[in-house]
């Protein structure tokens, strides 16, 4: 919000200078006296030498913006990792300090699977029993 409001400054002390310059030019072209005199600062070329400038400054006002949306998209990154790992150091604690909940005293593992194991110069297969 601040380098909005400084980018806004800007122009509005460009445009005061561009229409003094413009109001000196006027007066200056209205009175032909030779007490008047048009200054080295805000004369005829004054416009010329703020066009020349505006090329290069609106291309360093450009690389700022790009550099500043790279590293607000840098720092959302890390934000969010550090949000993540918050999430999980919490959860672990809640985990170590909240008492385990155990199964129904009803509930019973199943049954071992059998495991068919058998060779190709066998006929039969052989059952083995193993407890997982």
């Amino acid at each position: 919000m601040a380098a909005v409001q400084k980018y806004a400054l800007a122009v509005l002390c460009l445009c005061l200078v561009c229409e003094l310059a413009l109001c000196q030019e006027a007066a200056s072209s209205n009175n032909t006296s030779a007490e008047m005199e048009e200054s080295r600062t805000f004369g005829h070329h004054f416009l010329r030498r703020i066009s020349f400038a505006l090329v290069p400054g609106a291309f360093v006002v450009g690389v700022i913006t790009t550099l500043l949306a790279a590293l607000t998209v840098v720092s959302m990154k890390g934000l969010g990792v550090g949000v993540i790992l918050l999430v999980l150091a919490i959860g672990q604690m809640l985990s170590r300090a909240l008492p385990p909940v155990h199964a129904a005293a009803a509930y019973a593992a199943p049954a071992p699977v059998p495991v068919v194991y058998s060779h190709s110069h066998t006929q039969q297969p052989v059952w083995l029993e193993k407890e997982w």
